[in-house]
């Protein structure tokens, strides 16, 4: 039974200001205040096992040192309670977490976990309120972190000085994508005088100017219960977590005052124009490579009311490629697509919103400045449409409703909601239940020209408006990198012998106490016992509407119904399954039913959460030669509009139109760009899935689709004319003609059971509409040879992603289990030390996909490559050499369950049965492959490490510039990299 709450009550020193119920999401939200501290705390309850506690703080920096971002990461290497080296990575090992992590913001700091297991949440609760509040902060962290120098030849004090720190070079990387750069040199500009103008995240010409007593000075004024704001979530003991956060915490302060507010930014007194740069490889084009992006500042981040207003404004205006700033934007051909911080923003103390293009030229940024106003002064005369505006609604209704959660736990995506206006001051109740305010919003509306007040007020007529140009500079990186050696070679030289050899005591110090074993006994664990026995079965009807296999998921949808369509690719031919990826991502964005691309848009946006499209590629359980390719087709929608989401899917499967080459041209500039800027962010991805390539046939396809051989595809045809474009058309009608069949068909149907009516009447409709035919033969996939390479991929980037794969067995066979546990203790026992502490980079990690049989050592901006491929090799003759205890097998094994029972949100849960089903994996086989996980010892390691990694077969890939590949391979001899730029 859950406790009741009420305002007045109090516990442990807490009392209970406000009780407020959050029908919309099946919740409670319990708002509480420290009495003696101050410090807020806030809980809702919920029926959810996957409970999630969290500490933020108030951390506005004053310079770009990234003082607040290092502060995050050293915090975390050992507090009073728990003095060893790492006790949060060494905890991702003893856990069963369903997330842990910390993250730095503009103006804040938190630190949030959650668990479905009570013991395991308990113990990340001691360990994260000890590390947030009680940290050691010792300066070898802070260097190993943060910054300091180093010689290359660590114990040569005549071999060149150098920058090291994770911090460091993460932001080295950070900075060079020109999508982070936009949004930070964007706020640098819109706020000239408050905390935004600042890089909390750290400029990597500032970073090295932090000294370890600000980062200590900081975190003892900001790390403060007066400064602080507690959330939980979940089926807890509310009193029993008060009881312990007083206990351990906040029984040891006094209230202070932390002065953490942000104030409002000083306004503008006219529009500002800037331009900034960026650094691009050499050997890039520069053409098209710009950004141009408008800002207006705009309310106070607590007046909830203007927010909802101008978040559904930003819905009208850009929502959809038919709303009209979005239309003028990408109809103008002045630019490829959106800039990525395109909207509306009300997580600064002052919003902003925000609009712009990229994939332009620096010569279009008036031309751009000019479209957007006056497309902003058409609309603001002409106003919004009442179907629009309701449509616009709806999307904020379903948003709203939406359980979501299958990357983050559902709770986090509600705290990052809320957490902007709760930490300024004003109500986070308004971010989750805004119904009344809506209704006040339909009130103003039906008066007349609401919509246009607030593009005149807060856009045409506010001369707080920054107008940001940037632009690639491809001399930029070598002059930075100039900058820094002339730095460090002037430090250099005016250090003494004595100074010298102090530096090479550090850094042998250092890395003993990253080598040295560690008593890890003061931590809390888990143990095997702990880990449930079993998977939890996942309720499943099946039914044969019109001969298609349809599977119904009973699931806690919260008024949302989930469809699939997954349609075999079985008589595709092989230039058709090349172009299947294309086809994907092109038929949700073209008209279909006798209507236009943007007439679908709308109807889209009206009565759905969305449809989209996907390939989708299941490796065969029991043989790595063989695996499932389809394609899929999803939709969601509330349970009112089931029968218009079946109709809108219907169309797309009939009546696709591809007829309309602009569009086709406008969309592929879209995709091209959106894919290149998800390169800086995911290198290790792209440069694993090109090693993979030629280690399996379903690796090779995979790549093919959804790697880099995609992003070289969507390029070449982005660059084809408008007319060029009517043979693929061609293509894509031709796909769909053949795709589209009733025989290739599977559905699932994911809501609650009750809804199932309301989906099946509309289902049986469309599945009657599919024309009768039948896969004419198997998928026409060219004949796999495999071609183990060691590939240089070219990209501009400052730093490296570093992988080697190697080939393994499928699913079923036995070393699938050991193989799992195998990357996991690399991780945590070798990798991460050699590759992150040791090395600099971000990431150092190893992964087993026991369902693709492929085994993966991956670094992520990472300032090293070939010594980053030497740890490869010394990785495996470490763990055949055996040189790990028992229980660092026993803590793999609780990591890779804590991978393996990671909760999804009910639509992802019934999609990843229904993939299972699709594959033949049955709840048995789950269940045998866990009992086998369990069984994991020493010897089995040893052995398929052997077998698999010494003496198996593999593949190398490197993402990187250019100028760094062909360093490396001066030194690499044989065993250098074949360089090609993609």
């Amino acid at each position: 039974m859950q406790q009741q709450f009420f305002s007045g009550q109090k516990f442990h020193g807490f009392v209970v200001n406000r009780v407020d119920a959050l029908p919309d999401i099946n919740a409670t939200m319990v708002r509480l205040n420290h009495e003696k501290t101050g410090a807020r705390f806030m809980h809702l309850v919920r029926d959810d096992d996957n409970k999630l506690f969290g500490v933020g703080f108030r951390t506005p920096p004053d310079d770009s040192t990234g003082v607040a971002h290092i502060l995050e990461h050293t915090v975390l290497c050992g507090s009073e309670r728990f003095p060893v080296r790492d006790p949060f990575f060494s905890m991702l090992k003893r856990s069963l977490n369903s997330f842990m992590n910390a993250m730095t913001a503009s103006d804040w700091t938190l630190y949030p976990f959650s668990s479905m297991n009570h013991k395991d949440f308990h113990n990340l609760l001691d360990i994260y309120l000890d590390a947030a509040f009680f940290p050691r902060l010792l300066e070898r962290d802070f260097r190993q972190e943060g910054h300091r120098l180093e010689f290359a030849e660590m114990e040569d004090p005549t071999s060149a000085l150098e920058y090291k720190g994770v911090v460091y070079n993460e932001m080295k990387g950070a900075m060079s994508d020109p999508s982070s750069l936009l949004g930070r040199r964007l706020t640098r500009h819109l706020y000239p005088t408050i905390t935004y103008r600042h890089n909390s995240g750290g400029e990597p010409e500032d970073i090295p100017n932090l000294t370890w007593q600000q980062l200590r000075d900081f975190h003892a004024r900001y790390y403060h219960p007066s400064n602080s704001w507690f959330f939980s979530y979940g089926n807890l003991d509310l009193a029993e977590l008060l009881g312990i956060v007083e206990d351990r915490v906040l029984q040891r302060f006094e209230r202070i005052d932390p002065d953490s507010d942000v104030p409002l930014e000083h306004p503008l007194s006219e529009p500002l124009q800037v331009q900034e740069f960026y650094p691009l490889d050499p050997g890039e084009p520069l053409e098209k490579r710009s950004m141009v992006q408008l800002a207006w500042l705009t309310v106070d981040i607590n007046d909830s009311y203007e927010r909802l207003a101008l978040n559904l404004l930003s819905s009208l205006l850009l929502g959809t490629p038919a709303a009209p700033l979005y239309k003028a934007l990408l109809d103008s051909g002045l630019g490829a697509n959106l800039t990525p911080a395109t909207g509306y923003h009300d997580d600064y103390r002052n919003t902003f919103f925000s609009v712009g293009l990229q994939g332009t030229d620096p010569e279009h940024c008036q031309a751009i400045e000019k479209l957007v106003i006056d497309t902003l002064e058409e609309v603001a005369r002409t106003g919004f449409s009442g179907e629009r505006i309701e449509a616009a609604i709806h999307r904020l209704e379903f948003a709203t409703r939406e359980v979501s959660g299958d990357s983050y736990p559902y709770a986090l995506l509600l705290l990052m909601r809320l957490f902007g206006p709760w930490l300024h001051g004003g109500d986070p109740l308004d971010v989750l239940n805004f119904s009344e305010q809506l209704g006040r919003l339909r009130k103003d509306v039906e008066r007349g020209g609401f919509f246009q007040g607030l593009i005149r007020t807060w856009l045409l007529a506010n001369p707080h408006r920054v107008t940001l140009l940037l632009q690639p500079d491809a001399q930029m990186g070598a002059r930075q990198e100039a900058a820094i050696r002339a730095t460090l070679d002037a430090r250099q030289q005016q250090l003494d012998e004595s100074q010298r050899q102090h530096l090479v005591e550090e850094a042998k110090q250092l890395k003993l106490a990253q080598e040295a074993p560690e008593d890890l006994s003061c931590l809390p664990t888990l143990t095997l016992a702990d880990i449930p026995a079993e998977e939890a079965p996942v309720i499943v009807s099946k039914d044969d509407q019109e001969q298609v296999a349809t599977y119904w998921f009973d699931q806690p949808t919260n008024g949302i119904g989930y469809i699939t369509l997954n349609f075999s690719i079985a008589g595709l031919t092989s230039e058709q399954l090349n172009y299947l990826p294309v086809f994907s991502s092109l038929l949700p964005q073209v008209g279909a039913g006798g209507r236009t691309y943007l007439e679908m848009a709308e109807a889209m946006e009206a009565v759905t959460g969305g449809i989209s499209a996907r390939t989708s590629l299941l490796d065969d359980p029991a043989d790595l030669d063989q695996f499932d390719a389809g394609f899929e087709l999803k939709g969601k929608a509330l349970v009112r509009n089931s029968v218009a989401l079946m109709e809108l899917l219907q169309d797309f499967i009939l009546t696709p139109d591809f007829s309309d080459l602009n569009r086709l041209h406008k969309v592929l500039g879209q995709m091209q760009v959106s894919m290149e800027n998800s390169v800086p962010q995911s290198g290790h991805t792209y440069a694993a899935r090109m090693a993979a390539a030629g280690l399996s046939p379903a690796a090779k396809l995979r790549e093919q689709w959804s790697g880099l051989s995609q992003i070289a595809l969507v390029r070449e045809l982005a660059a084809k004319s408008v007319d060029a474009l009517d043979t693929l058309a061609a293509m894509l009608t031709s796909i769909a003609q053949s795709l589209f069949s009733p025989a290739r068909l599977q559905v699932a149907v994911a809501v609650e059971e009750q809804h199932f009516p309301s989906f099946e009447g509309a289902l049986a409709t469309l599945l009657e509409s599919l024309n009768c035919s039948t896969p004419v033969a198997p998928a026409a996939l060219q004949p796999f040879s495999g071609q183990v390479k060691r590939h240089g991929l070219v990209w501009s980037l400052p730093v490296q992603y570093v992988t080697r794969v190697f080939k393994t067995v499928p699913y079923r066979d036995p070393d699938s289990a050991p193989l799992t546990v195998l990357a996991r203790l690399l991780r945590a026992e070798f990798l991460h030390r050699e590759i992150r502490e040791k090395g600099g980079a971000y990431g150092g990690m190893a992964g087993h996909n026991s369902g693709a049989g492929l085994f993966s050592m991956l670094s992520y901006r990472d300032p090293q490559l070939e010594r980053t491929l030497k740890v490869f090799d010394e990785a495996i003759d470490w763990i055949v050499s055996g040189q790990f205890e028992d229980v660092s097998v026993e803590e793999a094994i609780l990591a890779v369950f804590s991978d393996l029972d990671k909760p999804l949100s009910p639509s992802g849960l019934a999609a990843h049965e229904f993939a299972c089903l699709r594959r033949g994996i049955t709840l048995e086989m789950r269940n045998d492959f866990r009992r086998q996980l369990l069984k994991v010892d020493a010897a089995a390691l040893i052995r398929v490490a052997k077998r698999y990694l010494q003496d198996g077969e593999s593949a190398v890939a490197v993402l990187a510039g250019e100028s760094a590949l062909k360093r490396a391979n001066e030194n690499l001899g044989e065993m250098g990299l074949d360089i090609r730029r993609i």
